[in-house]
């Protein structure tokens, strides 16, 4: 009998193999791999979730749930090696180069008879679950590659928005800072208009004799504040008082 050895925590002595055997080849997607399910790695997933229900029950914790799924892996891979070996075995007596060793049949080999059309036997010294560790493992090294290149797109496409985010911002900070610019000049023009107009008058004002300088800049003063008032009929005192006729 082919010797395969378990790693289970001690109060799982009493292991029905048989039921895991018929659980797993009820899952192709665990071991047949020119099922298309084969290839999807989460079925597997759900697959393996549903045998640690099946053999541990709701009870145990999610570390608990996590060894026990690795421990039937690790089981079903210690089957499906001794399946493989017995067959070589046998192929191996059938040739006659086997002569002389043991006579026995492997106790599950009828059970596993399932994996007959999907095991390959190259050599005594290749067994098949190296070639699904290998290719397990290639699968991951891609799955893992394509995750680091869906992180790069969506990384690079986050990015662009930041850029476009920025330079829109950028855009409109350049755009109200001119307007204030010109809102600013516009100001300061006439602030200039006002004051050129004030110092035009500055040599004629000193022209004026002393004694009537006070009048005259009192005079000024009231007409800068009727210009700023507007009587009930919409016209500006200024009008009246500087003598322009009305036209009515």
């Amino acid at each position: 009998m082919c010797l395969c050895v378990f790693l289970f925590p001690s109060d799982m002595s009493n292991f029905d193999t048989e039921r895991l055997i018929i659980e797993i080849q009820s899952r192709p997607s665990l071991w047949d791999s020119s099922a298309t399910e084969y290839a999807n790695r989460d079925l597997k997933q759900r697959n393996w979730e549903e045998l640690v229900e099946i053999f541990g029950g709701g009870d145990l914790s999610t570390a608990e749930k996590k060894e026990l799924g690795q421990e039937l892996q690790k089981r079903w891979k210690n089957l499906r090696g001794c399946y493989v070996r017995e067959v070589k075995r046998q192929n191996d007596i059938k040739s006659g180069s086997g002569a002389g060793s043991r006579k026995s049949e492997y106790v599950y080999y009828k059970q596993l008879q399932f994996l007959q059309e999907v095991v390959a036997i190259r050599d005594a010294d290749i067994q098949e679950e190296s070639t699904e560790d290998s290719r397990n493992e290639e699968a991951q090294t891609q799955d893992t590659q394509n995750n680091v290149e869906k992180r790069s797109r969506k990384r690079k496409r986050f990015q662009t928005k930041q850029q476009n985010f920025q330079n829109e911002t950028d855009h409109l900070v350049e755009v109200l800072n001119r307007s204030i610019e010109r809102k600013g000049q516009r100001e300061k023009s006439e602030d200039d208009e006002d004051r050129m107009f004030l110092l035009s008058l500055l040599t004629s004002l000193k022209s004026v004799p002393p004694e009537k300088k006070m009048t005259l800049k009192i005079n000024m003063m009231s007409l800068i504040n009727e210009a700023m008032q507007e009587n009930p009929r919409g016209r500006s005192t200024f009008r009246e008082h500087s003598g322009s006729p009305d036209p009515h």
